[in-house]
């Protein structure tokens, strides 16, 4: 009798110690289930009111400041909005792959760019390591290939309390900077399919003397044959003293795939009061546009995939902010994150996947909009 309840309770030990074992294996691989890290505050800074070698680090689950593990929680009622794992704070940009490229602050209250791979479901950290960068790194924007843009930032601190920016670009083959010569900032805010670079330049302050900028990315190294030196001389610019439209502080933010639509935001000074418009380049000509709301105080557009569908953010009269849609024949849709009391449409893909930004709570989260319902399927 001993040696039967010995066996018993064996096999009892046996069962519980499995039954241990495959929960810890189930709570680790399952796709549903979310290891959080504690939520940091929000580096809500205005986006828009507003290296070199570069290392991109995978960091697993546990490490000090790591990236969650890839796993997407929905916390929202709405099943067309998901919530990115804390501590990512801002999705900047988003390919048809469903790649997202974005920033967070890190523990040590730097920023860092993160790039997301939907298909590994798994995050990397994105720091740029030239030593004038002491503010931290983003990732801003990124194309059909896997080509990264983004920026870092000086201590210096410019009139108007702003930093100098520098640029980069991250392809397969490696990294190269993207700065216009005779300008303290360079920042690329998006890069097409066929590798044509738009964004900004700015020097002591970011109203006049920020004009919008594009480049393609064949011309970041060209040798000059007659010195062998380096050119950077392909540069264009946009608004105010170079064309397109008259104001300040202009920003072109987004690039379709092909390259033929760019849009952006300026200051129009011909309003009253003045505010922040958002325009639309579309072969050479530009429009700008408004949301059309009643009172409206600013809209910033930031993206615009190859439809013609443009998304960016608006401020109304009761001074709430509001992402937006606009269609290519000029419909409009408001986007709001359930139960946010602020909303940021940053990038769109083809698909019509939005990403973005919201604070509820008074925590800021990144987000991803789906089209489709099916972003994490």
């Amino acid at each position: 009798m001993k040696t039967i309840m010995k066996r018993r309770n064996l096999i009892s030990k046996a069962i519980l110690a499995y039954g241990i074992f495959f929960a810890m294996l189930f709570v680790l691989t399952c796709p549903s289930t979310l290891w959080q890290v504690g939520a940091q505050n929000s580096i809500d800074d205005g986006m828009g009111m507003d290296d070199m070698d570069m290392e991109l680090v995978f960091r697993p689950i546990g490490m000090a400041g790591a990236i969650d593990d890839g796993s997407i929680a929905n916390s929202s009622p709405d099943p067309s909005y998901i919530t990115l794992p804390d501590p990512l704070l801002v999705a900047f940009g988003i390919n048809n792959s469903g790649n997202i490229v974005g920033f967070y602050k890190g523990t040590d209250s730097k920023s860092h760019g993160f790039l997301y791979n939907r298909v590994t479901r798994s995050f990397a950290s994105i720091d740029y390591n030239n030593p004038v960068c002491k503010t931290g790194t983003d990732a801003r924007g990124i194309n059909q290939r896997g080509d990264i843009v983004g920026t870092c930032t000086d201590d210096a601190t410019n009139p108007d309390g702003s930093h100098n920016f520098y640029g980069y670009l991250l392809t397969a083959d490696g990294f190269s900077s993207v700065h216009a010569q005779g300008h303290l900032s360079t920042i690329p805010q998006r890069i097409s399919s066929d590798g044509k670079i738009v964004g900004c330049i700015h020097d002591t302050n970011q109203t006049t003397t920020m004009f919008g900028q594009s480049v393609d990315s064949q011309d970041l190294q060209f040798v000059d044959p007659s010195s062998g030196d380096l050119a950077q001389s392909f540069f264009t610019f946009f608004g105010g003293i170079y064309g397109g439209l008259s104001g300040r502080g202009f920003m072109n933010n987004g690039v379709s795939p092909s390259g033929r639509i760019v849009v952006g935001w300026f200051t129009d000074s011909s309003v009253t009061p003045a505010r922040a418009r958002a325009y639309i380049l579309r072969d050479g000509v530009v429009t700008p546009f408004d949301y059309p709301v009643a009172g409206v105080k600013q809209t910033l557009a930031w993206d615009v995939n190859a439809e013609g569908d443009v998304v960016g953010w608006y401020q109304d009269q009761a001074n709430k902010v509001h992402g937006f849609l606009r269609s290519p024949d000029g419909e409009f849709t408001s986007i709001d994150f359930p139960f946010a009391t602020l909303t940021r449409a940053f990038g769109i893909n083809t698909n019509g996947d939005i990403v973005g930004t919201y604070i509820a709570g008074g925590v800021q989260h990144a987000f991803v909009r789906s089209a489709k319902l099916r972003w994490d399927s």
